[in-house]
């Protein structure tokens, strides 16, 4: 690596006052126009994010890489070193459900996981037994970011929802994978906090939707065949402090505060037991 030499004019923030007063102090802050009023939409949406904000952003990254070109094969070399310690094709030891077998594996120079399942007492190791029902890498190929989020079957094995975010704002898209046919249903549920949990009929499901402030307040369930807009609120976690989470299993809706300490909590809640 050489010192940095020839470098562009490093991008400079103007700067725009804006003075507020708080606890009887005034405070001045230049640069307070660079946090975009509209922060919370732009998660959902970055495309909205205002002009001036964006190109200050793009030309400091544009300064980076200029400041940082010299370094680029050493970049690389640290990456294949550190790839290089990781176990590239790694899988989890299935989980016997009903019939089948479901796990999660990795390919050699993939990025995200792919689900799959083998007959319930089948060979791991035999590729042949293995049905692929959910390939990571194919759904995310083209996208400049993609992250996979649950991935639940119906207890019928004929359906599994699955979520992903592609914008990394952690708002998760819910989609329905017919797993026989390989396709997805027409079904598909926005800011959601990824999970969910399937009627036992296995033709509607119940999940979470995240606020603005990204909390898991509202419990929606949801019929195959039909919009979001039709789906039915179960639960709303009125109370800032807590967020809301549906459990699998003991059909539970459990509230919890967001610090992260969890406590038996009274409801206040009018709705009957589901």
């Amino acid at each position: 690596m050489t010192e940095f030499k020839n470098l562009p004019t490093p991008p400079k923030a103007a700067a725009k006052p804006v003075t507020d007063t708080r606890h009887g102090k005034i405070r001045t802050d230049e640069y307070a126009w660079l946090r975009a009023e509209n922060w919370q939409a732009m998660f959902r949406d970055p495309s909205i994010l205002e002009g001036d904000i964006r190109s200050h952003l793009e030309a400091e990254n544009t300064y980076m890489k200029a400041a940082m070109a010299d370094t680029e094969a050493f970049q690389k070399t640290l990456f294949a070193e550190m790839r290089g310690r990781i176990k590239e094709d790694d899988s989890s030891v299935p989980m016997k459900n009903g019939a089948y077998a479901y796990g999660i594996a990795y390919r050699t120079g993939g990025e995200q996981p792919y689900f799959f399942r083998i007959p319930r007492d089948g060979d791991l190791h035999d590729p042949d037994l293995r049905t692929v029902l959910l390939e990571g890498d194919k759904e995310g190929d083209g996208k400049a970011y993609f992250d996979l989020g649950g991935f639940f079957h119906t207890t019928d094995h004929a359906y599994a929802l699955w979520s992903y975010d592609d914008k990394g704002s952690e708002f998760y898209t819910i989609k329905v994978r017919n797993l026989d046919g390989g396709h997805d249903l027409d079904d598909v549920i926005e800011n959601t906090g990824g999970g969910g949990v399937w009627a036992p009929d296995g033709k509607s499901f119940f999940y979470t939707e995240v606020d603005d402030n990204h909390r898991p307040s509202k419990v929606y369930h949801h019929v195959l065949g039909t919009t979001q807009s039709e789906d039915r609120l179960v639960y709303e976690e009125a109370d800032p402090g807590f967020s809301s989470a549906s459990a699998a299993r003991c059909w539970m809706i459990s509230s919890s505060l967001i610090s992260m300490i969890t406590r038996p909590r009274k409801s206040t809640s009018s709705r009957r037991p589901i």
